[in-house]
């Protein structure tokens, strides 16, 4: 096992929806190398999302290796490792911790709504065989942290088979799921066989992580009431910190559930769709800025924004629902799909680019309204995941909203990590201070007013669009 005394970097690892992160940090959260590694989501059938779990695997052994070889880090100068994933997720595995099918991932709609439940009795229904020979049902970050020491654990926050329903519906299975480990608690340490594969050292702390979103409290500094942050990922999430329970936002489709932090609780709700709607963008329609990239050494996604940058706030009256793979808060309808609602022949790609990134601040509007209409107070919203790198995306949700927008300047997710793993080994002792110390933002961005205007009547018929097309969306799953 690696000396503390010695030991002066962390890693954090992020398994997202399109891709695994790997970053080693100093102790002052200096980020010192990362390194990532995407893999497919496979879609085979319309409504389905699946992943390999194996390539989750050989992703984190990709980034590790490319991490170590960069930074010159010794591998037994990490001091502690932590793992978030995406989730929810369904991974069966074998005795010999084999997967024994694909896991299915968050964004998967058979069996109804977006959580576990529905997607684990879908494979006892219809592949009974795979739960029969399942040792263990694990979580995408818990797979991860089996590879690295062997254990089956989950977080807290993540654990779903533990409600009176659940219980009672797999009461059969229980003994299937893993053990339920407090977040940043040391789960094990790293093995020989996985340092073997990694390139880590053998002994090397490995603590208890989350769900990405949980990382990315922490890599953000979502650690005080009164503090709200967005995620900006494949989907996207915006969640605010509070000193109370609201319960009342459960009726609204919003979440309410115990922080991280002792006596705090944190208010909002997921969209299935963000950052996956301006990917989709650049894969189907977007050969030409991807060519482009490749000339002027840009990303694609930033040729995108110069593009629709040049397109006037609400996308001279083109309206999307961003429901491409359903949706969860505020409405939590597995059968709502995507809609470009308003096109003209006076329409362009840029239309389509900037309206889909309307898209996703309209539904951000839509749950803040939610919960302030609870009582939930919301005033300045920090900004995380890929979508936070686009300047023309923070103003646009700092217009749509009418609050002023503020990125976190690290990736939060495995920054999060890394501050996890940190506080489980013991290097570091109070989350909040940690977080308030390593944790830095970028400049912030001011509403446009004016354009907050237009968007707030584009919004009110986002709105009524909805409701509208809703009983199409329900006949149109029955066919």
């Amino acid at each position: 096992m690696p000396s503390l005394r010695n030991s002066t970097y962390l890693l954090g690892i992020d398994a997202g929806t399109t891709s695994l992160k790997s970053a080693i940090y100093d102790l002052n959260g200096n980020l010192i190398a990362i390194a990532s590694q995407e893999y497919p989501t496979f879609h085979p059938q319309p409504g389905w999302a699946e992943h390999s779990p194996t390539l989750w695997w050989d992703a984190v052994k990709r980034t590790l290796s490319r991490v170590l070889e960069v930074s010159t880090v010794s591998p037994d100068q990490i001091a502690g490792v932590c793992v978030s994933a995406l989730s929810p997720a369904v991974v069966p595995i074998d005795k010999d911790g084999k997967p024994l099918r694909h896991a299915i991932i968050w964004m998967d709609t058979r069996g109804g709504p977006h959580n576990a439940a529905p997607k684990l009795q879908w494979i006892r229904e219809n592949q009974p065989e795979v739960v029969q020979r399942a040792y263990k049902i694990l979580l995408a970050d818990g797979y991860i942290n089996y590879k690295l020491t062997g254990q089956y654990t989950a977080d807290p926050f993540q654990v779903w088979w533990n409600t009176k329903e659940a219980m009672e519906k797999f009461a059969d299975i229980m003994d299937k799921f893993p053990e339920t480990k407090p977040l940043y608690e040391v789960i094990g340490e790293v093995t020989s066989d996985a340092a073997k594969e990694t390139g880590l050292a053998v002994g090397t702390p490995v603590v208890q992580g989350s769900a990405d979103g949980i990382a990315a409290w922490f890599g953000g500094g979502l650690v005080k009431a009164g503090r709200t942050g967005e995620f900006t990922g494949q989907s996207a999430v915006i969640m605010t910190v509070t000193d109370k329970e609201y319960s009342d936002v459960w009726g609204k489709g919003l979440w309410c559930f115990q922080g991280a932090i002792h006596g705090t609780w944190v208010v909002g709700g997921p969209m299935s769709n963000g950052g996956g709607l301006y990917k989709w963008f650049r894969d189907k329609l977007g050969y030409e800025e991807s060519e482009a990239a490749l000339m002027t050494g840009l990303s694609p996604f930033e040729i995108i924004d110069i593009k629709a940058s040049k397109v006037q706030a609400g996308s001279d009256n083109l309206i999307v629902l961003p429901y491409f793979n359903g949706e969860r808060a505020p409405i939590w309808d597995p059968n709502a799909r995507g809609v470009i609602f308003g096109l003209s022949n006076a329409h362009t790609k840029a239309h389509v680019a900037r309206a889909l990134m309307e898209s996703v601040a309209y539904g951000f509007r839509h749950i803040v309204e939610q919960a302030e209409e609870t009582g939930v107070k919301i005033g300045e919203v920090r900004s995380m995941g890929g979508g936070s790198k686009s300047r023309l995306w923070l103003q646009i949700k700092a217009d749509v909203l009418g609050k002023t927008f503020q990125p976190v300047l690290a990736e939060a997710e495995p920054l999060g990590d890394a501050i996890l793993a940190g506080l489980g080994v013991g290097i570091y002792k109070d989350p909040v201070e940690t977080c308030e110390r390593l944790v830095r933002l970028g400049q912030k961005v001011e509403p446009n007013m004016a354009n907050h205007e237009r968007y707030t009547k584009l919004y009110k018929i986002y709105r009524k669009l909805y409701v509208n097309v809703k009983p199409l969306f329900d006949e149109l799953a029955t066919q």
